[in-house]
């Protein structure tokens, strides 16, 4: 009898071990925000890591990206896992409103309304956990109050510093000053239609909503200014739109 309690004993204790092991996982917190939880498969001091997630993704990691590794109750997230993993940039395609501001929605100077903005490829790289470079190249148009104008139509090139951070596990927020070039159309008003180049700034700003390792989906608000100086009418003019985007972007590793 003792020994049979003995060994159901031995029983128990090694089926509440083998249970408490299988319930634990690795845990790698990241110094960007990202948690990582599954099973560290390898270890090299003092340079990476390799963690297995429970789907059995695989994610290698820089010592140095590692705030700290614990080992903590098991936790069914590899869908957060999948969605929070950082990546080192995107581009995508981005459409939405642009509505005049200032002169250029004077009625007696721009005389411009409400029109649309393309943004042909919105681009980000991360040098470092925050810092990069932005870019972005886009086409857009304004309708004229006069209906017998055609619309400004006007586009550009533009580049600058990439300011980026996690609002959570699956949403990243951009800031992207920068500075460019646009070409500008003004509507034939009897003499000819003028083209002109100048120096454009855009300040913006994007939240990047991610889907899964390879997509997001981006919300952004820029300001866009330039004063092209038309030859063939012989005057400058101011040109200041707001815009609003909503896109979708490709996750860059």
């Amino acid at each position: 009898m003792t020994k049979y309690l003995f060994s159901l004993l031995l029983l128990v204790m090694f089926s509440s071990f083998a249970f408490s092991q299988q319930n634990y996982q690795d845990v790698v917190y990241l110094k960007n925000g990202s948690v990582i939880r599954g099973m560290i498969i390898e270890q090299v001091p003092n340079k990476s890591i390799k963690i297995e997630t429970s789907d059995k993704s695989l994610f290698v990691y820089p010592i140095d990206e590692v705030e700290k590794i614990t080992k903590e109750v098991a936790v069914n997230d590899s869908k957060s896992v999948k969605l929070s993993a950082k990546r080192k940039g995107y581009i995508g395609i981005s459409i939405g409103p642009s509505i005049p501001v200032g002169a250029f929605a004077d009625h007696s100077d721009g005389a411009a309304k409400t029109g649309v903005q393309l943004n042909l490829a919105n681009f980000g790289y991360l040098f470092t956990e925050n810092i990069g470079i932005a870019a972005i190249w886009f086409g857009a148009a304004n309708p004229v109050s006069e209906i017998s104008y055609n619309p400004w139509s006007y586009g550009g090139l533009m580049a600058g510093p990439l300011l980026s951070f996690p609002v959570s596990n699956t949403a990243e927020w951009d800031f992207r000053p920068m500075i460019g070039y646009s070409v500008t159309t003004v509507s034939d008003v009897g003499q000819a239609t003028d083209q002109a180049t100048a120096f454009a700034i855009n300040l913006g700003t994007v939240l990047r909503f991610n889907l899964n390792q390879r997509f997001s989906i981006t919300l952004s608000a820029d300001y866009f200014s330039t004063k092209p100086n038309f030859k063939v009418y012989g005057f400058e003019q101011k040109i200041g739109t707001v815009s609003l985007g909503f896109g979708a972007a490709y996750r860059l590793k």
